[in-house]
């Protein structure tokens, strides 16, 4: 039977539900993004990142891992830490007085790695949720592909079972 036809989803393009096709990989890793920066935004109010950053990190993290399809379970798994990386210290220089001539220097470059520093415990717990719940959809959840057995392993019918 025909899985196009009959509204199944293959198992590789599932998300979290069965029935509903999963996102590819440079769609969660654009969601996630998304929704990190939304925590941003909300924090901008404010002059500095708090709890909005850490709800949309978190949330955005966790709902791509559960929306993505099973193909790209690895990279909803890996990108924690790397949105972590590139948005705080990005955030830090656009909420700070932005590129300047002294962008480099020492003080600049302190300011940017010490709110990278103090989130990392938020990092490694997000990441651990995520890369948890990837690996449980990848060997509980989801089914495993049922290969036939190579043919030096296949055994040949009996003699009064072949006619």
């Amino acid at each position: 039977m025909n899985t196009r036809r009959s509204g199944r989803v293959p198992a590789d393009e599932r998300s979290v539900v069965s029935t509903v096709r999963g996102l590819p990989a440079w769609s969660a890793v654009l969601l996630a993004v998304a929704v990190t920066l939304t925590g941003v935004a909300i924090d901008s109010l404010s002059g500095g990142l708090g709890t909005g950053f850490t709800v949309g990190y978190f949330l955005g993290c966790l709902i791509a891992v559960l929306a993505v399809s099973r193909r790209a379970l690895f990279v909803a798994g890996i990108q924690p830490p790397i949105i972590m990386a590139v948005l705080v210290p990005l955030a830090s220089v656009i909420a700070g007085a932005g590129l300047t001539a002294a962008a480099f220097s020492r003080s600049q470059m302190l300011s940017m790695v010490l709110p990278l520093a103090t989130r990392f415990p938020l990092m490694l717990t997000t990441t651990l949720v995520v890369v948890a719940i990837a690996l449980i959809r990848a060997f509980v959840l989801e089914p495993r592909r049922t290969r036939p057995a190579p043919a030096h392993r296949r055994r040949a019918a009996p003699a009064h079972a072949r006619r």
